[in-house]
């Protein structure tokens, strides 16, 4: 009987040692939405007016997520409008010509949001929009690939 209870301690003692343990595990870090940029078009004619849209994807966070970014446009191009935004509460400022600050909230029942910069250029270029262009990021993942468009001078008839 005695090494009976030896035993039970011994198992007893293991199996608190596994149990603490396992609940000792470091916690994962829980998903941010992430952040991308497209342009609405590949190549345009120049002096012809497109977007750049940048898509919140909460697709991972089942919560309300605040954040925060900036973005400044291409040397070359130009906003003939006002930058808009389906995310929750949104509010972008203009900190300089081509360059926006948006602070915002992506809802938990919304799976994506867009902030959308009308763009425009009067010369015939590539341009792209990367992760080094977007600045103070705040709760986003950056973006994975540039985003870029073309603006053509029209072909002489």
């Amino acid at each position: 009987m005695f090494n009976q209870r030896r035993v039970l301690s011994a198992v007893l003692a293991m199996t608190t040692v596994t149990v603490v343990v396992a609940a000792a595990q470091p916690a994962q870090a829980a998903p941010q939405p992430g952040l991308s940029a497209a342009y609405s078009a590949r190549a345009v004619a120049i002096g012809t007016r497109w977007n750049l849209v940048l898509t919140v994807a909460n697709s991972d966070t089942p919560a309300a997520v605040p954040f925060s970014f900036g973005v400044s446009l291409p040397s070359g191009i130009t906003s003939p409008a006002a930058a808009t935004s389906t995310c929750t509460g949104a509010t972008i400022t203009t900190a300089s010509p081509g360059t926006y600050a948006v602070v915002g909230t992506i809802a938990a029942t919304q799976p994506t949001c867009t902030v959308t910069v009308p763009v425009t250029s009067t010369t015939e270029a590539n341009y792209a929009t990367c992760a080094d262009d977007i600045t103070g990021l705040v709760g986003l993942t950056e973006p994975a690939r540039c985003a870029s468009i073309y603006f053509a001078a029209p072909n002489a008839s």
